[in-house]
C-alpha cells in the first residue's frame, strides 16, 4: 500500500478533515479502538506514531470522512471494520506496549463454540 493519503486515493479534503480532528483533539482522550490515551506528540503514543483519522464507517462500506483520531497501529489492526467487535476496547487484550511488531492471541467464548483469533497488532 503506497504510504500518503493522497497515494491511498484520500487526497486534500481527508488531510483537512484529519488536521482539523488534531487541532480539536484534547491530550489523553482514549482510543476507540484500544482505550489508550492518545497524545498529539508522537513520542507519548503507546506505538511512538502520529496518530490517525479513521472512518467510524469504513471506506469499503462507503464511508467519506474521518471522523475520529486513533493510534497508527490500532487504525492498522481496524482496517476495512471488519473485526470491530474484536477490539481491546471489548476484549481486555491491548497491543505490546511497544513499538515492536508482535502477535497476540484473543480467545473468545460465545455460541457455538469457543474459538480463537490471531490479531496481527504490527
Amino acid at each position: 500500500m503506497p504510504g500518503s493519503t493522497t497515494e491511498r486515493g484520500l487526497g486534500w479534503r481527508h488531510q483537512q478533515d484529519v488536521e482539523s480532528l488534531r487541532r480539536r483533539h484534547v491530550e489523553g482522550t482514549a482510543c476507540w479502538w484500544c482505550e489508550r490515551p492518545m497524545f498529539k506528540d508522537p513520542a507519548r503514543n503507546f506505538d511512538g506514531k502520529t496518530l490517525e483519522g479513521d472512518h467510524s464507517e469504513a471506506r469499503s462500506r462507503g464511508g467519506r470522512k474521518a471522523d475520529r483520531l486513533m493510534h497508527s497501529t490500532c487504525n492498522r489492526q481496524r482496517g476495512d471494520g471488519s473485526k470491530d467487535e474484536l477490539r481491546p476496547a471489548l476484549t481486555g487484550v491491548w497491543p505490546p506496549p511497544s513499538p515492536a511488531a508482535a502477535v497476540a492471541t484473543v480467545a473468545l467464548t460465545g455460541p457455538p463454540e469457543p474459538r480463537a483469533h490471531v490479531l496481527d497488532w504490527g
